[in-house]
């Protein structure tokens, strides 16, 4: 298997992710810094396996070059040119489930699953 570099040529979008931290007296999640990485995002309905061990729809999936521990309360941000919208549902679609697998390099990449 190859590398994450020589795939990253098919990966022609950027995302911005934000770790979810603790919630402040308001009871608001607080976030982490911002990291942009390399993306194909995939506009797709998909029965995939929640955090929460249910089967879902998906209705993206974001193939990411990074590895990334992502949990449902992580704060993932699209483009408006690539969902055509400027609704904060649609730039912020709630994560619904992820993966990451290894092949004999290690891991290299992350799948997301979106609402």
């Amino acid at each position: 298997m190859r590398p994450i570099s020589a795939f990253i040529h098919m990966m022609p979008d950027v995302i911005s992710y934000r770790v979810a931290g603790a919630k402040d007296s308001y009871g608001q999640i607080t976030f982490g810094a911002v990291k942009t990485y390399r993306a194909r995002i995939i506009g797709e309905q998909k029965i995939v396996t929640s955090f929460q061990g249910k089967e879902v729809t998906s209705n993206q999936t974001v193939y990411v070059a990074g590895v990334i521990i992502a949990q449902p309360e992580d704060q993932i941000t699209l483009s408006t040119g690539i969902v055509n919208s400027t609704q904060d549902s649609a730039i912020h679609p709630p994560m619904l489930g992820a993966k990451r697998v290894p092949d004999q390099f290690g891991t290299h990449h992350s799948t997301l699953y979106l609402g």
